[in-house]
């Protein structure tokens, strides 16, 4: 093909451009820099990708400038950070507050277990102690087995006087008389182990305790206790019992005077009831028994 021929091709080609293309193309424009330049050689496709690269990196520093610039503005009004401050608070406050729910939770779930355990062992500890002072209930009563009351008994001494003290009080000789004179049962001094006045006289009355030497004799002597019913003196025999079965025995008498209950005694350190005159006799251990007994 002539050179004339060429020319006339490019001029062809060259009218059928665009505007823009023309300028393109044959513009003495400067040309792009080396590195971009080198990576537009030729025709791959791996040129294609680096140009494309290169673009979308100098889009996105324009994209960051712009945020920046978007943000240093945005917290220049008033109204925008003080919404971001607490849209920043709620959400600090929301974690937090979760965080905080969930420590609490454990450390009150922690807290009903140890209460549970240790609830439990003060129900265990209540039980044994309970049984413990049981025991220890039951041995004091067995130490007073030999041992009964005189109650009622005046406070006089022989001569009619009254002591100057308890202690003035012939208390032995009072209860030989009783059980000689009263009760048809021969004892002698020296079944008697001990004897004085327990309490304070009032009204010109006292209470004797006496210890025997044996049950045994004690035993004879509390039996015929019935013989002293129509005393003058109104004088009476009750077992030596612990404070608390002597309140057990003084809420029963309360109960008698009432009507409640039909009778009520002791016996060897024990206590009896019955409802009903000829009813069933009924054992008593404590204050619930009677309450038990009374609604049954």
């Amino acid at each position: 093909m002539s050179s004339a021929e060429n020319r006339s091709e490019v001029i062809d080609e060259a009218a059928n451009m665009s505007e823009n293309e023309r300028k393109r193309r044959f513009s003495h424009t400067p040309q792009k820099p080396p590195a971009k330049k080198a990576l537009l050689k030729g025709n791959s496709d791996s040129a294609d990708f680096h140009f494309d690269l290169i673009e979308n990196q100098e889009t996105d520093v324009d994209d960051d400038s712009e945020l920046r610039t978007a943000v240093m503005n945005a917290l220049e009004d008033g109204d925008v950070l003080s919404d971001l401050t607490n849209r920043i608070m709620l959400s600090v406050k929301s974690a937090l507050k979760k965080e905080v729910n969930d420590a609490v939770a454990k450390k009150t779930a922690d807290l009903r277990e140890t209460v549970r355990v240790q609830a439990n062992e003060i129900i265990d500890l209540k039980k044994r102690i309970e049984k413990i002072e049981i025991r220890a209930e039951e041995q004091e009563q067995y130490t007073r087995r030999n041992c009964l009351r005189f109650s009622n008994i005046p406070f006089k001494l022989p001569d009619g006087s009254t002591p100057q003290s308890p202690w003035d009080l012939d208390t032995d000789k009072i209860v030989l008389d009783i059980c000689n004179n009263k009760l048809g049962v021969p004892i002698q001094e020296d079944d008697i182990s001990r004897s004085h006045v327990v309490g304070t006289p009032d009204k010109g009355k006292c209470q004797i305790i006496a210890r025997f030497v044996t049950y045994r004799k004690r035993q004879k002597v509390f039996a015929a206790k019935s013989n002293l019913r129509n005393d003058p003196k109104k004088r009476y025999i009750v077992e030596d019992l612990t404070k608390y079965r002597f309140g057990i025995v003084k809420r029963l008498g309360q109960l008698r005077k009432d009507r409640k209950i039909a009778q009520y005694w002791t016996f060897d350190g024990r206590i009896f009831m019955r409802t009903e005159e000829h009813g069933p006799k009924i054992l008593l251990k404590s204050m619930e028994d009677i309450e038990k007994r009374l609604r049954s």
